[in-house]
């Protein structure tokens, strides 16, 4: 009955020896983590818009529901021929359902109210930009537009991701190491990263069609 005993302490001692190595293991793992330095990586670049995206409104107001339609299709022609004129094909241009509002007022000056919208989206930037300055010419045709606004886009951020993340992420082992440096540490291995997230701005309000895209990654390194 004693040995029995007696093997069962060394068995239990035998176990607890065993945890308390992995334990030491572990914290000594742990100590080791809790080295290290996060830092900030930038990358910014300046591209040109792959997209244009036009957008021309108009509204045709009359107490004749029949004159109201006929005005409404000949600013719509008129719309489309200038901008034909201007290079874009049929299938760039793109016309929205009309809109039409029936003020029952009795004191109102127009019984019928209507609100039209076309769109242009092209990957003819140049064009897109240039026409839009020339906007103006639909008012010698009669047609006078409540919105006239023009947004431009790049739809290729994958394009540039690979080499804008690479930037971002050497940028920030250069201060990382800067930092190790600093405070009489060896850089080590990345333990965790964010490549954060892509942001695209308008260059400056007077070239939209150029943009700016921005990252911002955060990067851990661990310090030996």
């Amino acid at each position: 009955m004693e040995k029995i005993k007696n093997n069962w302490v060394l068995v239990v001692g035998g176990v607890l020896l065993v945890f308390s190595i992995i334990f030491l293991v572990s914290a000594r793992g742990f100590s080791d983590q809790g080295k290290y330095v996060e830092v900030k990586g930038l990358s910014e670049k300046i591209v040109k818009a792959d997209v244009a995206i036009w957008s021309l409104n108009f509204e045709v107001k009359s107490n004749d529901i029949d004159s109201l339609y006929s005005d409404i299709e000949k600013n719509i022609a008129s719309i489309k021929t200038f901008l034909k004129d201007k290079g874009f094909e049929d299938s760039e241009i793109n016309v929205a359902p009309v809109n039409i509002y029936q003020d029952t007022y009795r004191d109102a000056l127009f019984r019928y109210n209507s609100t039209s919208q076309l769109s242009v989206y092209t990957k003819k930037v140049d064009s897109a930009r240039s026409a839009s300055k020339d906007s103006l010419l639909l008012v010698k045709k009669g047609v006078t537009l409540n919105q006239n606004s023009i947004e431009f886009q790049f739809s290729d951020i994958n394009s540039i991701k690979p080499e804008m993340l690479a930037e971002a992420i050497k940028n920030a082992k250069v201060t990382a190491a800067q930092f190790a440096k600093e405070s009489g540490a060896r850089l080590g291995e990345v333990s965790r990263g964010n490549q954060g997230v892509f942001d695209i701005t308008d260059k400056d309000p007077g070239s939209p069609e150029y943009k700016k895209i921005r990252v911002v990654s955060t990067l851990r390194f661990l310090l030996k």
